[in-house]
């Protein structure tokens, strides 16, 4: 099942989508083994071709980049190359005039800690001019000890045995990051960044804030041709296309923009699965009336478009609420972040959204981009919200049925969709879970006479089941469970409590300072649920209140007030959906 293509093209529409892209990426570049010796690979769970692809270099280097476009604006790339480095051959020797030359350098903004030690690694390697070959998502024990690079410590191992384990380098990034490219583990294709150069990135002159604006750039030919070429170079050469992944920044012009895009997608791929998903940090830098305005009117028009266009629409975001006025941000237990960064809240976004989508990403029996949003999106319900569980509360010394056992009245995750924070008590009408980085000997207490029907499963598999058939007598659920945890490795901010263990989990004392959480057991249910009317209800009503005729950027770039008005009561036609029956 895992042989035949099934690839996904990704398109992050925005400077926050680019954040939340990027930790998924640098996730999932984190499982890839290295490894010369493909007698201790085990066998894999996760099929990495659907959202990566594989080429070659002009000199004959293998790479394995993601099939990906990005869309971002002048000024938010820092020290990334928009043509990235895996094809860059151009020296000051390939200038071939002979007459005399004046070269003009700018001098590179300075790198952080991170990407220093990323130069130094990718230099070794092009010194040895070899790479070592991706060859799995799983090691053995063995195999992790044979990934030490340099000389072990000294007394810690000896000829013929295998290296122990050097402790992974901590970095503390937390000040050091202000656009995504700064934390960006893994190389891009030269055809995944584009950068909007009719608009620049933090602009107070005019800042790419209004939908109309996002809109507007696709009639320009040369933005549009740009964005086409990059798309149709990913999607030709798949074999087996089943659909898109976007991530917008709804709240301002990539909201126009990126529903464009969709709208586009769906009339030239039709058939194909596209998930929307929709994404705002938890807290905004500019909060004036006329800003909470823009970022209303923004989201109804996003919203409406996006939900209409796509297979399904997924609203992210740690704020409790976004119009009018930001609410508190979400709480999980065990995980202290700050609102303010995006670097935190993003790797929250992420994390949650990697495990989310394992059901069309796992190597043996997936299922298709398109049957998933089709049976969530049932009854024209098109709209989705995502609860997590970051990470699932597993004591060290604890059993997944007492963890299940204890969450028996309400469940163990968190939801993610403004305005719904009460939903995670509702009976969703579908919804798919996903539940990993359970050891297999964390199951039930050996020895113990089974207490309840949780204690009586012997496996993952059919403890997930029990739970949700047990907690949800009216909802159509399927579940997966996967080995692998989700990995947390560097540059993964530093959020989790110190009484967490490097594998996730609970313990009664605290990680040495020099270590870090690598990996956490994880929950999630991708759902549709009635609590989606509640935020599409309250969008409705908020932006109802307002005077399109007062928002004069708005009307100056087309918006009519027909448009308007079509938009919202098209959205509230959507709410109607998740009206329970009687």
């Amino acid at each position: 099942m895992a042989g035949w293509g099934r690839e996904i093209v990704t398109l992050q529409c925005g400077h926050y989508s680019n954040f939340v892209g990027t930790h998924i990426w640098n996730i999932q570049e984190s499982t890839f083994l290295y490894d010369e010796n493909p007698a201790a690979v085990v066998s894999k769970e996760i099929n990495h071709d659907v959202l990566y692809r594989e080429g070659r270099t002009m000199t004959g280097a293998v790479t394995y980049t993601p099939r990906l476009v990005t869309l971002d604006l002048k000024g938010s790339l820092n020290t990334l190359k928009a043509e990235g480095v895996l094809y860059d051959y151009q020296t000051k020797e390939d200038i071939k005039w002979e007459g005399d030359v004046t070269l003009h350098e700018e001098k590179a903004p300075p790198k952080n800690e991170f990407l220093s030690d990323l130069d130094a690694q990718d230099m070794l390697l092009d010194d040895t001019q070899q790479r070592p070959k991706k060859t799995d998502d799983q090691s053995t024990p063995e195999t992790d000890t044979m990934e030490v690079q340099g000389p072990p410590p000294e007394g810690q191992s000896s000829p013929g045995q295998p290296m122990t384990a050097k402790p992974a380098k901590v970095y503390r990034l937390d000040e050091s990051i202000d656009v995504w490219s700064d934390f960006l583990h893994g190389h891009l294709h030269p055809k995944t960044v584009t950068v909007i150069k009719e608009h620049a990135h933090g602009s107070e002159i005019d800042p790419f804030g209004l939908f109309t604006k996002g809109r507007s750039l696709l009639t320009k030919k040369d933005v549009a041709e740009d964005i086409e070429n990059r798309l149709h170079f990913f999607v030709e050469e798949c074999d087996h296309l089943q659909g898109f992944q976007v991530l917008v920044d709804f709240y301002d012009g990539f909201g126009g923009l990126g529903s464009s895009l969709v709208e586009s997608l769906a009339d030239e791929y039709r058939g194909k699965g596209i998930m929307a998903i929709g994404v705002a940090p938890a807290v905004f830098t500019t909060n004036t009336h006329t800003a909470d305005n823009h970022r209303l009117i923004n989201s109804v028009l996003a919203f409406q478009r996006l939900s209409e266009q796509s297979s399904i629409l997924l609203p992210l975001s740690l704020a409790s609420s976004l119009w009018r006025k930001v609410g508190m941000p979400a709480k999980f237990q065990n995980v202290h972040y700050k609102p303010s960064l995006a670097y935190h809240t993003s790797a929250i976004l992420a994390s949650s959204l990697d495990t989310a989508t394992l059901p069309y990403r796992v190597a043996d029996d997936p299922i298709s981009l398109s049957v998933l949003t089709e049976a969530l999106a049932n009854l024209g319900r098109k709209v989705s919200m995502l609860s997590t569980s970051f990470p699932l509360p597993f004591p060290d010394h604890g059993y997944l049925a007492g963890v299940l056992g204890s969450y028996t009245q309400n469940p163990p995750w968190t939801t993610l969709m403004p305005h719904t924070r009460k939903g995670a008590n509702v009976q969703p009408f579908a919804q798919s879970v996903v539940l990993r980085g359970v050891p297999m000997d964390r199951i039930y207490t050996p020895g113990r006479q089974p207490q309840n029907a949780l204690e009586s499963c012997r496996s993952v598999n059919e403890m997930l089941k029990c739970y949700l058939t047990g907690m949800y007598t009216r909802t159509l659920s399927s579940g997966l469970c996967v080995n692998q945890p989700l990995k947390t490795a560097a540059p993964f901010p530093h959020i989790f409590d110190p009484r967490m263990s490097r594998e996730g989990f609970l313990q009664d004392w605290q990680r040495r300072e020099e270590e870090v959480v690598e990996s956490l057991p994880m929950m999630t249910s991708l759902q549709t649920s009635p609590s989606a009317q509640e935020m599409l209800s309250h969008l409705v009503k908020e932006a109802g209140k307002l005077d399109i005729r007062k928002c004069h950027g708005f009307l100056e770039d087309g918006l009519e007030q027909d448009e308007y008005s079509e938009a919202l009561s098209s959205l509230e036609g959507l709410a109607h959906c998740y009206e329970q029956c009687a």
